[in-house]
């Protein structure tokens, strides 16, 4: 079997649907695993998420804005004081190992540059180099001027995110939109490249209110 790359839409804690979606499409040790990030927060296992995630020895994570939030928060010794309640949540879940997941959300780079695609969380700005794109626009990009900023790329290499779950599933000739909201009881998607086919799951329940 040719080695395939599969990529994962927005997971969010859905430890369960993430798990039937890798077994749905038979991932092996062959498979180049992929996530666009977003493992953290609003769903219901935070830490069995990550703990499958650190099991993966082919698996790379892109770094998504609730992972850094967390991260950062976490590196300034604030997270048990942030607002939003899925935060703390997330926080608590992890209990006294949560320095070892955040050392592994450390190391999540801002993208991925692929032989057959760039993987990122949310967006870029056209005309900028990809290493000199801002990491708040990689990270939470959705629109430019009022419009989806995949509309202003005009790049022939593929690009994957997520992010943007009430967008729902984008595929496009340069681009693939991934976040299928299954957190807000939706579908977990993933994409299989090289022939690009797409399968899902459908959520468990309804996990946080949009």
């Amino acid at each position: 079997m040719a080695k395939r790359t599969i990529i994962f839409g927005d997971i969010h804690g859905c430890y369960e649907e993430w798990q039937l979606l890798l077994n749905k499409v038979g991932a092996c040790k062959r498979d180049q695993i992929i996530t666009v990030g977003d493992l953290c927060c609003k769903g219901p296992s935070t830490r069995k998420t990550l703990d499958l995630a650190m099991s993966l020895p082919n698996l790379k994570c892109v770094m998504g804005n609730h992972d850094w939030f967390m991260y950062q928060r976490w590196k300034a010794g604030t997270l048990t004081f942030v607002d939003e309640p899925y935060h703390r949540a997330a926080a608590q879940e992890m209990g006294s190992d949560i320095g070892r997941y955040m050392k592994f959300i450390s190391k999540w780079p801002l993208f991925l540059d692929l032989k057959e695609c760039i993987v990122i969380h949310a967006g870029l700005r056209p005309d900028i180099p990809l290493k000199k794109q801002h990491p708040e626009d990689l990270m939470k990009l959705r629109k430019i001027d009022d419009q989806p900023w995949y509309h202003f790329y005009t790049g022939s290499k593929l690009i994957v995110h997520g992010h943007w779950a009430k967008q729902g599933l984008v595929v496009r000739d340069n681009v693939i939109g991934l976040d299928t909201g299954c957190v807000y009881g939706r579908e977990l998607t993933c994409v299989i490249l090289p022939e690009r086919k797409i399968v899902t799951v459908r959520a468990k329940k309804t996990y946080c209110p949009v």
